[in-house]
């Protein structure tokens, strides 16, 4: 397949991507065949460029890569922070209009800067969630705060509330209505259940046009990102965690893309595996015009 490249543009050939947490953890993609990322363009322009008109196939593909991108931001903010706490936040309505986004939005916001003037520090990732009734709640992953957390009962019997063999807790500092809060065992678990909740009603829905679709404190750990052309096959001792196959010239299966989540010594950077756990699928075949 030949790559239409515009002279100005800038790009960088690689094979393989490291995402470094910082702490310990480290994510490395790797590709069978170079890929291209944009560096920029070397032309300047007084005047902003037109908003092209977009057509329905094209609008799809971008919330498509909008949902990506957004996704994988939340993973890696997830990941490279020490989060405690995984919370859903829902208002109760004869406290606050929680079919109003702004409305909902700004008391979540003012909790945020209250909860950080109260415990000094409150480390947390935010997203909403939109209800099919068109009322929000939130979801979110918070540090370790001494916050007022206390064990949640069941209202009928009220005795412990017990969720897969977890008791879950409720946010007394939570003042707008109702929460529902579990430790955090996973962080991988975590980082994949919160993203979830980024989805197409999200970016789509007219009521969050330009609006906010996560919300996190300033000061979090961000991942550094390594773009390299490497020797793929010193991966081989390790089992990608997700990896699409696909078949090369000759009809022998290969790893098109394969995605290692791998631990990190400190002192000698030596690359390990505990995580064996893999899910491979059949890459999609163009078909032949």
């Amino acid at each position: 397949m030949r790559i239409e490249v515009n002279p100005e543009d800038y790009f960088q050939e690689y094979n393989r991507k490291t995402v470094d947490f910082g702490n310990g953890k480290v994510e490395i993609v790797a590709y069978h065949s170079p890929q291209l990322k944009y560096l920029g363009n070397n032309r300047s322009s007084a005047l902003p460029a037109k908003k092209p008109v977009l057509s329905d196939q094209a609008q799809e593909e971008r919330t498509r890569k909008q949902i990506y991108a957004i996704r994988r931001r939340i993973k890696w903010y997830a990941l490279a922070n020490d989060f405690r706490w995984f919370v859903t936040l829902t208002f109760d309505p004869e406290k606050l209009d929680s079919f109003n986004f702004d409305i909902a939005k700004k008391a979540l916001l003012k909790w945020c800067r209250l909860m950080r003037d109260r415990y000094k520090r409150f480390d947390y990732l935010i997203i909403p969630e939109l209800h099919k009734s068109g009322a929000v709640h939130f979801h979110g992953l918070l540090g370790d705060v001494s916050a007022n957390f206390v064990e949640a009962t069941h209202p009928r019997t009220g005795k412990p509330l017990i969720r897969h063999d977890r008791q879950v807790y409720n946010l007394a500092d939570w003042e707008y209505g109702f929460t529902d809060c579990e430790q955090i065992e996973s962080p991988e678990k975590a980082a994949s259940y919160i993203t979830k909740y980024v989805t197409t009603a999200l970016l789509t829905n007219k009521e969050m046009y330009n609006k906010k679709r996560y919300f996190n404190s300033q000061g979090l750990h961000k991942p550094e990102v390594v773009y390299e052309m490497k020797n793929n096959e010193e991966l081989n001792d390790f089992t990608p965690n997700f990896g699409v196959i696909a078949t090369d010239g000759s009809g022998k299966n290969i790893i098109d893309t394969g995605i290692y989540n791998l631990e990190k010594h400190a002192e000698t950077g030596e690359l390990t595996q505990s995580n064996t756990d893999y899910l491979l699928i059949a890459k999609k075949q163009l078909p032949i015009q």
